[in-house]
């Protein structure tokens, strides 16, 4: 959006007093006068506006819990497609993130295998010393089966050992049956290591898949700018969940944007009109919808405020690019029937405003009222006619008529 400075406004008014001079007639006594107009007046405004989508997709930094820097980031205006890679973020912490997730993963597997052979390998410890176990009491009961041969002493041996026997199979029986349930338990707590270092590298995987942006429409990829001093984007700067990288904007319908001046702001109302043109034979047509109330400051730290207006575009004959400036004419005013005379030839005596009218050689000072005003130009609505000439400058005493009661 282009703002209309101070300095220009004062070269317009230059350029408007010349022609105001260069449609006077010849001086009247060294004073130059104009000539009363009475005609229909239209006051209108030209003002740059910039043609932007009504609506866009904006495009922001993800929520990532972390800076991070710009490493790539389409051209500003490329055209891109639905799906195209449009920004490459770089952020160490969530790089360093996924290694630690990935590594505590891969020794959570590591630790459910160890602890599954060493498991495996304590349960078959068990078994074969069942197995031994059984193997001596079958032994013991070949034994007993001799036992009429031998004494009633060694028969109470056998017994004994064969109790024995008995009675430490079913310890190792025992603790084979308990050493199962507790190597399922400690399994399962393996098992759920794994899921939740899984979980965690899934949450450090999307963080990571977030670093990569692509564009979710086609359309014409435009940066965003930056809030400290209002430049685009570029590689390289940081930023921050949430805050924006770019936008796609709809090419479907488009608005006008003026950034106006606090004096011009006041002129417009909503609804105004207005018609503007980019270049020869390209012509656009809408209506004023919205107004800021608060002006913004042009740039950090400064007292000069802009104030943005929007306008709607009814019927335009090209095809509009964003960003494209149009050069604008808003009707501000419109009086039917009106005397126009310059600005300048408006004086102030006392609460009235008077004009100095040529009347014969002298000038006769004349009260007048004003019905509209704009910087160069005001509308009188009773005092003065039609073709009568007014003094651009106010006359010295002797140049005004004495019958007038008060020739200062």
């Amino acid at each position: 959006m282009t703002i209309i400075s101070k300095q220009s406004i004062i070269i317009v008014t230059l350029l408007l007093f010349s022609l105001i001079i260069s449609s006077c007639h010849s001086k009247q006594n060294n004073i130059y006068t104009y000539q009363v107009k009475h005609k229909d007046y239209t006051d209108k405004l030209i003002l740059i506006g910039e043609l932007q989508p009504s609506s866009s997709i904006n495009i922001s930094c993800p929520r990532l819990r972390a800076d991070a820097t710009i490493a790539y980031l389409a051209k500003n205006g490329k055209s891109v497609k639905k799906g195209d890679t449009i920004c490459i973020l770089e952020a160490k912490a969530i790089v360093s993130k996924y290694e630690k997730a990935h590594s505590n993963l891969e020794n959570a597997k590591a630790e459910y295998k160890k602890t599954e052979a060493q498991l495996k390998l304590n349960t078959q410890l068990l078994i074969a010393q069942k197995e031994t176990i059984e193997a001596s009491e079958s032994i013991k009961k070949l034994d007993s089966i001799q036992q009429k041969f031998v004494s009633s002493s060694r028969k109470q041996i056998i017994d004994l050992e064969l109790r024995k026997a008995e009675l430490e199979k079913q310890k190792v029986v025992n603790r084979l049956n308990s050493f199962k349930k507790i190597n399922k338990s400690e399994l399962n707590q393996k098992k759920i290591q794994i899921n939740q270092a899984e979980n965690q590298l899934q949450s450090a995987q999307s963080l990571l898949n977030q670093l990569i942006i692509t564009a979710p429409s086609s359309g014409t990829f435009l940066r965003a700018k930056q809030r400290r001093n209002n430049e685009l984007i570029i590689e390289g700067d940081i930023i921050w969940g949430g805050m924006a990288i770019a936008k796609i904007p709809n090419a479907s319908s488009y608005q006008v944007k003026f950034a106006l001046t606090e004096q011009e702001c006041k002129r417009i109302e909503k609804d105004f009109p207005f018609e503007g043109k980019s270049k020869v034979n390209e012509f656009i047509k809408g209506k004023i919808i919205k107004k800021a109330p608060v002006g913004k400051p042009i740039k950090k730290d400064s007292e000069v405020k802009i104030f943005e207006v929007v306008a709607t575009v009814d019927s335009i004959n090209f095809s509009p690019k964003p960003g494209q400036t149009v050069r604008c004419e808003i009707i501000t005013k419109t009086i039917p029937d009106a005397y126009i005379i310059p600005l300048l030839s408006v004086f102030k005596k006392d609460s009235t405003q008077v004009a100095y009218v040529f009347n014969g050689d002298k000038f006769e000072k004349r009260n007048i009222k004003i019905a509209y005003k704009n910087a160069v130009q005001a509308i009188v609505k009773s005092g003065l006619k039609a073709d009568e000439k007014v003094a651009l400058i106010k006359p010295h005493k002797s140049q005004i008529l004495k019958n007038d009661s008060s020739n200062e």
